[in-house]
């Protein structure tokens, strides 16, 4: 069992299965939160800062049913491996090593190579995307950002699991790397959706207005989202 700050890993027993369990408190929690950690197979537990773990587990054992049927409905995980075909904003392509060649990451004919060791390719075929990611996603957020009048003051991308982008107060946009495997409309829905919170903070009438100015596809992106969002968490 390994402990950090406010976060504590350990596991607990679902149908004689040992799942990873991550136990999180949050100051800013007003109740218990269940979540599928779909990077791990296991299950992430939210607790305020006042409720004991004992009260916690107490309470996650009497989501058992929940938890099985969605455990359940996790895809199949998709891992980077030679061969393996991959989605990038609508286009697919297929992974190949390359260990005789020096030229980094690269996509030509419809491939992309991976030069270097094989042990090292899952690594570099992680840290490409992942550079990818930031430099559409910094174009893509500048330009909505002129279209309204306004800046992006920088874009950070990250592997995160309860929300696929998020502005700060100093008009900082954040990002899940993982949008570049995306749909390309999805992809502009996400960039749309933080940029309008630029001006917008909120959720509200103006907000889903401002999104419904800088992109065409909230409604489609959101349903696409709400159906194969998961299954970009299992890629990789």
């Amino acid at each position: 069992m390994a402990a950090r700050h406010n976060v504590k890993e350990l596991a607990f027993e679902l149908d004689g299965m040992s799942v990873p369990l991550t136990i999180r408190r949050n100051k800013q929690a007003r109740r218990m939160i269940v979540r599928i950690d779909p990077k791990t197979d296991g299950v992430k537990l939210t607790l305020p800062w006042y409720v004991a773990e004992s009260e916690g587990l107490s309470f996650l054992n009497s989501q058992t049913t929940w938890l099985r049927r969605r455990l359940g409905k996790l895809t199949p995980r998709i891992a980077f491996a030679d061969g393996v075909e991959i989605e990038i904003l609508d286009e697919t392509y297929r992974v190949q090593s390359r260990p005789d060649a020096k030229r980094g990451v690269w996509i030509e004919d419809g491939a992309i190579h991976v030069s270097g060791r094989p042990e090292h390719m899952v690594r570099r075929l992680t840290d490409w995307l992942k550079a990818e990611a930031k430099k559409k996603l910094s174009a893509l957020s500048d330009e909505k950002a002129a279209q309204i009048g306004k800046t992006v003051k920088r874009v950070t991308v990250r592997d995160t699991t309860s929300r696929w982008g998020s502005c700060t107060h100093d008009g900082a946009l954040n990002y899940s790397w993982r949008l570049i495997m995306a749909p390309s409309f999805v992809f502009d829905f996400i960039v749309a959706h933080e940029v309008a919170h630029l001006i917008e903070r909120n959720h509200g009438p103006n907000f889903h207005l401002l999104v419904d100015q800088l992109t065409d596809e909230a409604e489609r992106a959101e349903a696409w989202l709400s159906v194969h969002g998961a299954k970009l968490h299992r890629i990789g």
